[in-house]
């Protein structure tokens, strides 16, 4: 008995923590249609301004890899990740922001979390799963973010059993902006090194979507399994409720790929990393330059974090 009652305790607070609180004032997102429970959520108003994100629903991911996994995070990107309150901490707006900061001896640091396993989530079949930020991104001038990665995306939950098995486990970028540029990008990765999603490259939507930096902007990304055949399951994007991008069965031609993309569990991630193999190949040079500068106009600022289950 007291087993089953710390279990139905257990339960309670999950449900009670993945529900909206009423306290939270930048923001009112609209229920979409179709909604059915939610799966995630976080508009990080239950923590003081200064405090780290609640460490019921993330992990800090600290170093330069994962223990044991590829190094550089495995993009070659140069920051070290910490959980100081220079680079990650909830806002007197009851935001979170994410700032990467250039010490004296030139080197970087920033910030990085993921969701804990308790709050992976997956696609049923005859559902519909939307994940959906509000994020608004530092507007220094581009000469001073060169090499700035801000990210919202998920990777396979398996990840956490085998550090080496991406791109394998499948990874979904529902928004990356490098170097400053006033634009939003959005990718999927899987299958293996040459293999159905062109890895390392990915397949993504070309040039990505314009966005105004400074300013407030909904990302989002829904699966959808409420065909009979998987060939008929899709994966679309958007950005401020406009969709940009869809991808199907026809796109990915490996069936264990597709599968890792649409049906398997996932872990969301939030961070900016410094430099990489990304903004480097888009700046045209190596990446952060003497220019790059760090600090407030290069953050990123979070608003809340969801994750829907539709019919």
């Amino acid at each position: 008995m007291l087993l089953l009652l710390l279990l139905l305790s257990n339960w309670l607070t999950d449900l009670a923590h993945a529900y909206p609180t009423a306290n939270h004032t930048i923001h009112s997102r609209t229920t979409p249609a179709g909604f059915f429970r939610y799966r995630f959520f976080d508009d990080f108003s239950d923590l003081p301004a200064g405090s780290p994100p609640s460490t019921s629903k993330w992990t800090l991911d600290l170093g330069t890899s994962y223990p044991g996994g590829p190094p550089r995070w495995g993009t070659d990107e140069l920051q070290t990740y910490t959980s100081d309150r220079s680079n990650i901490a909830i806002t007197d707006r009851q935001t979170l922001r994410i700032t990467p900061i250039r010490r004296a001896d030139g080197t970087w640091t920033s910030a990085r979390i993921e969701t804990k396993a308790r709050w992976d989530f997956g696609c049923l079949p005859g559902r519909r799963i939307r994940v959906e930020a509000r994020i608004r991104l530092g507007d220094d001038p581009e000469p001073r973010q060169l090499g700035i990665w801000p990210a919202f995306w998920a990777l396979g939950s398996d990840l956490r059993d085998d550090y080496w098995s991406w791109p394998g486990v499948g990874e979904i970028d529902f928004m990356e902006s490098v170097n400053g540029e006033a634009r939003a990008r959005q990718a999927a990765h899987c299958g293996a090194l040459g293999g159905p999603c062109h890895e390392f490259s990915g397949l993504d939507n070309n040039a990505g979507q314009h966005v105004e930096r400074g300013e407030w902007h909904t990302f989002a990304w829904e699966v959808d399994r409420r065909h009979r055949e998987w060939r008929d399951e899709t994966l679309t994007w958007f950005v401020d409720g406009v969709q940009q991008w869809t991808l199907t069965k026809s796109n990915v031609y490996n069936k264990r790929a597709w599968k890792a993309l649409v049906r398997n569990k996932k872990m969301l991630l939030l961070n900016v990393a410094v430099g990489g193999g990304l903004p480097d190949a888009i700046a045209g040079v190596k990446t952060p330059t003497d220019a790059t500068a760090g600090g407030l106009g290069a953050s990123m600022e979070v608003d809340y974090v969801v994750v829907v289950e539709l019919w």
